[in-house]
């Protein structure tokens, strides 16, 4: 088969080649980057003229100047130059066969690649390239046999390939291996947790235990001053069967160090495993009550409590004496009040806990917004605005406080300071924004400047927020039929009505919308249609909907129909009290009031 090819067979392929094609080489081959290194020549054992080897030269380096201008079909065309003047160059073969692998064509591009290694046995990047799509092919044994075979090759790369062969050993269970190489590794960098465990762990899986503890008793050994070892083998004691031997070392490291939280944390376990309720949680009270012991710590004994399912009254007693505490952080409270929402437990219980939360940390945002969440569902505006006032001075830049903090002042009938809020908000968008949320701030203040008697400043508003979510439907409804009130730009309206009702076909909001435009467009027949679906779908009665419905009929010839909307829209006015004298003069008059 011919490992290279006629250009115009692939140049339709290779048009639709982007810079993907450099991410993928990066992930699936390691050499690529140092290729650029590598002689332009046709490496050793390849014989040119020097007309050739000039003309392949140029080429080459066409090929990556091409490349890293993003052509990659025009840089593919060089590279098959290359080859037409050598076929057995291997670094123009090497960098062909990141293609073929791109086009999908593995069967030429591994033939380019083991020529390449062919020509140039001595590559170290192009055997690892073989090896990495091995590797990424789920083909672990022919990645195995290539790296085995580079050692011997590459004894300065020894750290690098025995590392990638403990991984490839792993995934073929190869646990014998797996320990082979890691004592290789060991003699290259000495001792070390990472080796140790990994050691231990493999000897586990070989079901020799002695083996493993003895891996991580040479560790503490070795490193007598560092306590974490002890207590690390302390817990593989417990987890295979020999308890007895982990108490005395967590008995010595806790008489070095009275403040160790893992081995009081392992103690704890012990406890338990030996079914002494007495210790086990007197060993709790000593690691969640202790000034000493760091705060992940403590999380960290608290989720191990949850995990094992412990009696939920007596965790969130639990929770509650550690967090009347001082609190170094927001960490425990946060885990606290993750668990109190999970089991259902009541605001009374939870809010002082987000209040301990913020006297550590005042700009925890999870905590803000729950307190947010208690003051919305009471209906308290007040406290919402408060709740928002304080989050917006220790975050000002979470766009949600600004959000509800206005929305609060609104129904307080502050209109004024709502508007300066949203204007607010406004100076803290930035590219990572919300986007949804951006456009939720515009669309609420386009409403206020609407309802202010600024159209133009609405307009612009709502202009905004369709530019950070174009599919606000709210934004979509309202700048339509506001356009339509004031007959402009109708066909705008329209067409932004008409995304409404395609979105939510049923709406009689959106549906009414529509039918008004097209009444204002003169479109009776259509408008007559439209607002029949509305009144249909209708399920709180309008008074604005039965007027509309009124005036088309009007305009339709229908009187007789146009006064009976007419009449249903007046008395929802009345039991609103709030009647419109213009609608009941049409009654009256049996006509529309121009």
């Amino acid at each position: 088969m011919e490992i290279y090819t006629n250009s115009r067979i692939v140049r339709k392929g290779l048009r639709l080649l982007t810079v993907w094609v450099v991410l993928l080489c990066g992930l699936l081959f390691v050499a690529c980057g140092t290729a650029r290194k590598a002689t332009v020549t046709p490496d050793e054992g390849v014989t040119l003229s020097v007309e050739e080897q000039r003309r392949y030269e140029y080429y080459y380096l066409e090929a990556v100047r091409l490349e890293q201008q993003g052509k990659f079909d025009e840089a593919f065309e060089m590279l098959q130059h290359c080859l037409s003047i050598c076929p057995d160059a291997p670094s123009a073969l090497y960098k062909a066969s990141t293609y073929y692998f791109y086009l999908n064509r593995k069967d030429m591009a591994l033939e380019a690649l083991f020529k390449a290694v062919e020509g140039d046995p001595d590559n170290y990047w192009y055997r690892q390239t073989l090896a990495s799509y091995y590797q990424s092919n789920q083909e672990y044994e022919k990645a195995i046999a290539v790296l085995e075979e580079m050692q011997p090759l590459f004894p300065k790369r020894n750290g690098e390939l025995l590392s990638a062969l403990v991984g490839l050993y792993s995934h073929t269970q190869k646990y014998d291996k797996v320990v082979d190489a890691l004592e290789r590794l060991e003699l290259l960098m000495g001792k070390t947790e990472a080796i140790s465990l990994e050691k231990s762990r493999n000897y586990l899986l070989m079901g020799n235990k002695e083996r493993a503890f003895g891996e991580i008793e040479a560790l503490a050994s070795e490193y007598p001053e560092n306590s974490n070892y002890r207590v690390i083998l302390a817990s593989v004691y417990m987890e295979h069967g020999r308890a007895e031997d982990a108490l005395p070392l967590l008995q010595t490291v806790l008489a070095d160090e009275p403040d160790n939280g893992q081995a009081k944390i392992a103690l704890v376990q012990y406890y338990k495993q030996m079914a002494d309720t007495t210790g086990y949680y007197t060993m709790i009270d000593s690691v969640l009550m202790s000034a000493s012991v760091d705060d992940d710590t403590k999380v960290k004994m608290m989720a191990q409590l949850i995990v094992d399912k412990t009696d939920t009254t007596y965790v969130v007693e639990l929770f509650e004496r550690v967090m009347q505490q001082p609190q170094r952080s927001a960490k425990i409270g946060h885990l606290c009040v993750q668990y109190m929402l999970s089991i259902g437990q009541p605001e009374e219980r939870v809010q002082p806990i987000l209040h301990r939360m913020l006297e550590a940390e005042p700009d925890h945002v999870p905590a803000r917004l729950q307190l947010l969440s208690y003051a919305a569902k009471r209906n308290d505006l007040q406290e919402v605005v408060e709740v928002c006032s304080k989050a917006i001075e220790y975050s000002p830049e979470v766009l949600d406080f600004y959000y509800y903090r206005a929305i609060g002042l609104y129904q307080l009938g502050m209109k004024e300071e709502a508007l300066a809020t949203y204007r607010k908000a406004t100076q803290q968008i930035t590219s990572g924004s919300n986007t949804e949320m951006v456009s939720d701030i515009y669309t609420a203040m386009g409403d206020l400047y609407h309802e202010e008697g600024n159209p133009e400043q609405a307009y612009l508003c709502y202009d905004s927020a369709l530019v950070y979510n174009p599919s606000n439907i709210l934004v979509l409804n309202n700048y339509a039929y506001f356009l339509s009130e004031e007959d402009k730009e109708l066909e705008k309206a329209e067409q932004m009505s008409l995304r409404t009702i395609k979105a939510e076909p049923n709406n009689a909001t959106y549906l009414d919308t529509y039918a008004w435009i097209l009444y204002k467009q003169e479109r009776y027949s259509e408008a007559h249609g439209y607002i029949e679906q509305a009144l249909a779908a209708d399920s709180v009665p309008s008074d604005v909907l039965y007027e509309h419905a009124g005036d088309i009929c009007y305009r339709l010839g229908n009187v007789e129909q146009a006064v009976e909307y007419w009449k249903q829209a007046l008395d929802l006015q009345r039991k609103a009290e709030a009647v419109d004298e213009k609608l009941t003069r049409k009654i009256k008059l049996k006509k529309i009031i121009e």
